[in-house]
């Protein structure tokens, strides 16, 4: 059986326009012409049954019908939702965590006192986290980003990769703990009660006195981009906050977010909010066909300028006021 978080990550990124209740996930039927949300599937199980159709079945066979791949393909997709590793999916399967509710007197530096700082080059093999993490990096080309990594074995934030948000020569202000197992949510990040901020309140760490900034929906979209000497950011999801763009507000933005549903319905309202501060100047960078977002060009690309360039291409100014491909030059 799927994990339940697979589930919902598919359901929430495909049907953004829902209703949920309980553990049953509503929306409009594919099948049919639907205003009444007839399709229900339950993101326990993943069986779904369509009520104006009389259509039903397991999660693939949905997820072959809103591909439109055949059941096999749709099989393959979501085993590499799964992980990347299936050699490794029993093990990976049998790593529990010990939920930890932070209290007052933590502060990120006591959290980060639990954390390992990740070498690449010099992994415990006999830790199933630290392989993971490796592999996690290296699959996604990320050896090179020149501030560390760090990795959970145990507690709250066990069998994660710890990602800080920290500028140069300072301690990390906040961190991302992204899921290396099957269970749980795909990010963990600090309480407020930690941070003394929502974390729809933080953006990854940017250059401040730059003229422009790229926006990703996660934190490995930005450093993707970074590697590639562009100045870029990331909201923690495809919504930005009132918070967010207060702090964007005297730099040409640009938006890439994720090539999916829950990216486009995150332009739109970033936009409106954009317009909404009397911002006129701002772009949206879009991805090519066939990925899924910026780590994916930053994998694909065969060099630096072959990833400039792909960038360049899909930038779409809002505005005709400011030229932003003459700050990538």
């Amino acid at each position: 059986m799927l994990p339940s978080s697979v589930i919902k990550e598919y359901l929430h990124a495909k049907f953004p326009d829902n209703r949920i209740i309980g553990d049953e996930f509503t929306v409009d039927s594919i099948f049919t012409n639907d205003e009444k949300k007839h399709l229900s599937i339950n993101m326990e199980t993943g069986l779904w049954q369509d009520f104006k159709s009389s259509e039903r079945g397991s999660f693939p066979q949905l997820v072959a019908y809103v591909e439109d791949i055949p059941y096999r393909e749709a099989l393959q997709f979501l085993r590499s939702k799964l992980f990347d590793t299936p050699e490794l999916l029993f093990e990976i399967s049998s790593v529990r965590e010990n939920i930890q509710k932070p209290s007052s007197v933590n502060t990120i530096p006591d959290i980060f006192k639990s954390f390992e700082r990740f070498d690449i080059d010099n992994i415990d093999q006999s830790s199933l986290t630290a392989r993971l993490a490796k592999k996690f990096i290296t699959d996604r080309k990320l050896e090179s980003y020149p501030s560390p990594f760090y990795i959970c074995q145990k507690g709250r934030y066990a069998n994660r990769l710890i990602i800080p948000y920290a500028y140069k020569d300072r301690p990390p202000f906040y961190f991302q703990a992204r899921n290396l197992s099957l269970l749980g949510t795909k990010y963990l990040n600090p309480s407020s009660a930690v941070t003394g901020a929502k974390s729809s309140d933080m953006l990854f760490p940017f250059r401040v006195d730059g003229d422009y900034v790229v926006v990703t929906e996660g934190p490995l979209d930005a450093i993707s981009l970074q590697l590639h000497g562009l100045n870029a950011t990331s909201t923690q999801g495809s919504t930005l906050s009132h918070a967010q763009a207060a702090t964007l507000k005297n730099m040409q933005v640009i938006f890439a977010y994720d090539n999916d549903e829950a990216g486009k319905i995150g332009i739109k309202k970033a936009r409106k909010l954009m317009l909404e501060k009397n911002r006129s100047q701002f772009c949206i960078a879009h991805l090519p066909s066939g990925v899924k977002d910026w780590n994916d060009v930053h994998v694909l690309a065969d060099s630096n300028n072959h990833f400039r360039q792909i960038f360049k291409d899909g930038l779409h100014p809002m505005t005709l006021e400011y030229e932003v491909t003459e700050e990538l030059d």
